[in-house]
């Protein structure tokens, strides 16, 4: 099987059956003006919502590149082709992007965003 495929049948599985809510994306809207700098705003309604897995991030700090899960609230999952501009902290003119889980309605910022190249992106939030 190739790299695609398995992809693919992973994305599907995703969204019939690994997910366990629905996410909402807030994206921001930066702006600039002289002398009073930068300003973020969010809108009210949603842009746009994905079916997801919100899990607690692990409970040891092992991880397989650089870094620990300490600093997250939790981990989300979504397919990668969703064709959504994810952004954190030091991206995209400093503003992440925030995302509602519809199931508690608690609201998290990313923070980083890891490509799992198996067809999920691994969204690494915290609670706002």
């Amino acid at each position: 099987m190739t790299r695609d495929t398995v992809k693919n049948a992973l994305r599907r599985v995703h969204s019939s059956t690994l997910h366990n809510t629905t996410i909402e994306v807030y994206e921001p809207s930066v702006s600039y003006d002289q002398g009073d700098g930068w300003s973020v705003s969010y809108p009210d309604l949603p842009n746009a919502a994905y079916d997801a897995r919100v899990d607690s991030p692990s409970a040891d700090s092992d991880r397989d590149r650089s870094g620990t899960t300490s600093e997250i609230d939790v981990i989300v999952r979504v397919r990668d082709d969703t064709g959504q501009q994810w952004t954190g902290w030091g991206e995209e003119t400093s503003a992440p992007v925030r995302i509602l889980d519809a199931a508690d309605q608690t609201m998290y910022e990313l923070q980083t965003v890891v490509d799992q190249h198996n067809g999920t992106l691994e969204l690494e939030a915290v609670e706002v």
